[in-house]
């Protein structure tokens, strides 16, 4: 089955569509930076859904934390089904969407902008109808991405927020060291994280992080659910010590993602004390004394970029955690490429 799983392949393949993307790349980065930085915007919104919400979300903490922008999320149905009506005359919305073809996203494009939006499509699709009058496109650069569960599209994803954020900042030197982490990742491809290092038979538990890891983490969470059927939630590492913590027991799965960014660095603090409730604990380091094997190496000069490295690593170990369960990632079970919800 591994051999001919699709689903692997494309996760294996994301070093080398990294790369690509490097020389590639036409994305219009310079109109939508002059408009963020104009002044003209005052907050952003992200519309988004499944795998692409994830990405929103890690867009929600850049854009606040490096373009001083409040950020977020808008569910769809409020403009679906509720049929609310705002002033967007000074909002930029972020719609992200790999297919580009789900109605409700679709919906939501043309209403926010009849309310006076900007909107930026990211999307894997230049035939996707959101993009006939939509403000700016970004295209995700990730090839067409066959299987059902999202890999390389929401890593690209990441990557072009990533850029369009630092170059609004003036640091477009962000796009060299995308080069150089995608020329490393290719060197390192035969280092993959082993698959066999955790229980397969316990399915629940949480995947605990801050900061842009929470973003990382609930993406994680939803891949153990997707291909695994595993119940880990996703918490940040604050918010589970309000009562989640509670479940917490010896048999009870506790991943931790300790990122390099300010918040990220707290996690181990926050949690030090709830990690010895429980036998299963995996940690997600730069720092091999916590945990070797679940390793990822530090970049010193962007550590934002450590979540490239981070997932470009998960996707191919999560669908060989799958298969150690004689599960099929390339067949999900109830899942279907493009999920129709309006």
């Amino acid at each position: 089955m591994k051999k001919n799983s699709l689903v692997l392949k494309e996760a294996l393949s994301i070093p080398h569509v990294l790369n690509n993307f490097f020389f590639n790349d036409k994305n219009d980065y310079k109109s939508i930076t002059k408009l963020i930085n104009s002044k003209k915007i005052r907050y952003i919104v992200t519309i988004a859904r499944g795998t692409s919400d994830c990405a929103a979300l890690f867009s929600s903490y850049l854009f606040a934390k490096y373009c001083k922008l409040p950020t977020y999320s808008l569910p769809p149905s409020i403009i679906t089904i509720e049929k609310s009506k705002f002033d967007f005359s000074q909002a930029l919305v972020l719609l992200i969407s790999q297919s580009g073809m789900g109605k409700d996203l679709i919906e939501c494009e043309k209403q926010v902008r009849r309310m006076g939006a900007k909107t930026i499509v990211l999307c894997n699709n230049q035939n996707s109808p959101m993009l006939k009058n939509s403000s700016f496109f970004l295209d995700i650069y990730a090839g067409k991405e066959k299987s059902i569960a999202a890999t390389k599209s929401f890593l690209m994803t990441i990557t072009i927020i990533i850029k369009l954020i630092f170059c609004s900042i003036n640091q477009k030197n962000i796009n060299d060291e995308i080069l150089k982490l995608s020329e490393f990742l290719i060197k390192d491809e035969i280092n993959q994280w082993n698959a066999n290092q955790i229980n397969n038979k316990v399915n629940y538990g949480y995947i605990i992080s801050r900061g842009v890891g929470l973003a990382l983490a609930n993406e994680i969470s939803l891949k153990f659910k997707e291909l695994c059927y595993e119940l880990i939630e996703p918490f940040s590492s604050a918010e589970v010590l309000h009562g989640p913590k509670s479940l917490i027991e010896k048999k009870f799965k506790l991943f931790v993602l300790q990122t390099n960014d300010k918040s990220g660095k707290i996690v181990n603090h926050n949690v030090k004390d709830i990690i010895k409730s429980t036998n299963l604990y995996y940690s997600i380091s730069s720092q091999k004394t916590y945990n070797k094997n679940f390793y990822f190496k530090p970049n010193k000069k962007f550590d934002i970029l450590d979540c490239i490295y981070i997932m470009t690593k998960f996707y191919p170990w999560i669908i060989n955690y799958s298969f150690s369960k004689n599960l099929n990632p390339d067949k999900p079970r109830y899942l279907s490429k493009i999920t129709q919800t309006f």
